[in-house]
């Protein structure tokens, strides 16, 4: 493929993207009722990858605990870093409220294994005083790990020129049956986290 193909080819693909970003966020902001019981999207993917510990960690670990899943990468320039202090601040949220760890999770899933080692993977979780009972920092092979948000809904494109990646910035909340039940969008700057914490233990009464 040419330059000129090339570029235009990448942006066709990001326009795509970008619509699929407006299409969560017209969901969200029309059909998503806090008044209204959460319903079933459909049954989330599965998956088996690697936590900045060493363990391996998937969908069998986290059954039975209500999960906040996030698909992102620690370079990122824009949305990653202000969207996981969001998710630190809805952990410390579920701390408070009890059965963080036991009832509920938080996985965080890196697209970039290149760049996202284990150890770059430990620096970044530290600067969100990251609970390791409860927030696992995740990573596997880049094509599956993409493949995978995919089939969660998640849009990635990756710009192999400029070494990085587009993506629709949505928190996605499963169920402890490991049901997708709705998508938060990470770069609302008015998403109310307790709001998002009391959604988890709603369904972890379920």
């Amino acid at each position: 493929m040419n330059e000129g193909l090339q570029k235009n080819w990448y942006k066709i693909v990001v326009s795509v993207v970008l619509l699929a970003m407006i299409g969560t966020f017209v969901y969200m902001l029309f059909f998503k009722d806090k008044g209204r019981e959460i319903g079933i999207i459909k049954k989330a993917p599965e998956f088996q990858l690697q936590n900045i510990d060493g363990r391996q960690i998937g969908s069998e670990d986290l059954a039975g605990k209500v999960k906040l899943v996030y698909f992102f990468f620690s370079t990122c320039p824009d949305v990653c870093p202000p969207t996981t202090y969001t998710l630190s601040k809805i952990q410390d949220a579920l701390i408070e409220k009890g059965g963080f760890g036991e009832k509920t999770a938080i996985a965080s899933i890196t697209f970039d294994p290149t760049k996202d080692t284990t150890e770059q993977l430990q620096e970044f979780a530290g600067r969100y005083h990251v609970d390791p009972k409860g927030w696992y920092f995740l990573r596997g092979e880049e094509a599956a790990t993409m493949d995978l948000a995919k089939q969660f809904g998640v849009m990635v494109v990756k710009d192999p020129k400029a070494d990085t990646f587009t993506h629709n910035n949505v928190i996605l909340l499963v169920d402890k049956k490991g049901d997708l039940r709705t998508y938060y969008n990470g770069s609302d700057p008015n998403l109310d986290v307790e709001q998002v914490a009391q959604d988890m233990i709603q369904l972890s009464k379920e």
